[in-house]
């Protein structure tokens, strides 16, 4: 029985594309949840400031989640 060396070549790029494609779901997955988390204390740390310290920085309490979500963008 002869092996059809085309399909097996076919089969095996196949294979590796899916891998890929795999590795690179959870990549962009991993990275969403990091920014997630760098968001989380980004926005505790500033809400842990008192208004003098957020005022030297040039915000306000109500500026928190848009100044956070501006430097993460930034990242």
């Amino acid at each position: 029985m002869a092996a059809n060396t085309q399909t097996a070549g076919t089969d095996r790029g196949h294979a590796i594309a899916l891998s890929i494609s795999f590795q690179a779901r959870i990549g962009a997955t991993a990275n969403a949840a990091f920014k997630a988390l760098q968001t989380a204390r980004m926005l505790s740390t500033l809400s842990n400031m008192n208004d003098h310290q957020l005022a030297q920085i040039g915000i306000s309490r109500s500026d928190i989640p848009e100044y956070a979500a501006k430097l993460m963008a930034n990242e």
